[in-house]
This record gives structure tokens, sequence and C-alpha cells, in this order.
């Protein structure tokens, strides 16, 4: 599955590891990142990535239907892993800014066990950054 370290850490140390450093990243990249690997994250994982980004779009006043609409999408197609719905709504959320980080950082908050489904280069740099704080 993933990388094991993740489990070595409470979900309150992981959400803000996770927190400080997409706050520094590049959406763009980020958006990159979760494009190529979004769609094959485990049901579970997806869903709940896709709900947390949908969270983060009502913080702002969107509804879900919003958020579709303006990714010019469909929730059936979002729900059916449509690599193009996809695609939309993550181009739709690194277009807001802010929206895409603050989706990651619900997602790792409300789901610290998915870590391990994260993009491979944001594992990657998280791992780091946690070995680097012991």
């Amino acid at each position: 599955m993933g990388v094991s370290v993740f489990g070595d850490y409470s979900a309150d140390v992981l959400a803000g590891t996770v927190e400080k450093l997409v706050a520094k990243m590049d959406e763009g990249e980020l958006a990159a990142q979760f494009g190529r690997d979004l769609p094959a994250m485990p049901g579970p994982a997806f869903d709940a990535f896709v709900e947390a980004a949908f969270d983060a779009f009502r913080d702002r006043g969107e509804s879900s239907e919003d958020v579709v609409e303006g990714a010019g999408t469909s929730l059936a197609a979002l729900g059916e892993r449509k690599p193009e719905a996809v695609a939309a709504m993550l181009a739709y959320a690194s277009a807001n800014a802010g929206v895409l980080k603050e989706a990651i950082a619900l997602f790792v908050e409300e789901h610290p066990d998915f870590v391990s489904e994260l993009p491979t280069a944001l594992r990657s740099a998280i791992a780091e950054r946690l070995a680097q704080a012991r």
C-alpha cells in the first residue's frame, strides 16, 4: 500500500505537517500530481478526496453542483471517475487560489489513514519533512 512511516505519527502531527508543506507548494504542480495519481486512488480514498475538495469549495460558498458546473463536468462523471471529469475538477480547484491546498489539508485532517494514498511526490515530501522533525 503506502509508506508505513505515517502510522508512526499522530493525526494532528500529520495534518499540521501536510498543511505547512502544501502551503509552500505551487498549486499547478499539486494539481498535476493529483491529476496523475487521483484516478488510481482506491475508491474510498478517491471519494474522500473529492468530498474534501467539495468541502473546501463550500467554505467559499460554492455547492458541489456549482463546482462541477464551474469545472464543466458533472457529479455523475466525477462519481464514475472519468479522467476528463477528474482533470476538470482539479483544474477548477487549482484556478481558485488556495482551494486545492485546503482540500489536501482537509483530506489529511479527516482521513489520516489515507495519507499513504496521496500522490507519490507529495508522500515523499511529507515523509522527508517528518524525518527532519525527529
